[in-house]
């Protein structure tokens, strides 16, 4: 059953739930977008992160010998 913007009272909280200010393209649009902004961010960090990692047991390594 849908709600009737005209019957409630705009100044009311039903009044300002009844209609929605975002669409719901933009949502999940913007939803979208995060999803690939995080992907990317983790696929540039997480190879250098390890590279980072392994340069470390790598020099402990070293270290340990010498």
């Amino acid at each position: 059953m849908a709600i009737d913007p005209e019957v409630i009272p705009p100044h009311s909280f039903m009044g300002r739930n009844s209609v929605r200010r975002l669409p719901k393209w933009l949502i999940f649009g913007t939803g979208g977008l995060g999803v690939l902004f995080i992907v990317h961010l983790v696929k540039s960090l997480l190879p250098l992160l390890s590279m980072g990692l392994l340069l470390a047991f790598i020099f402990n390594q070293a270290k340990k010998t010498a």
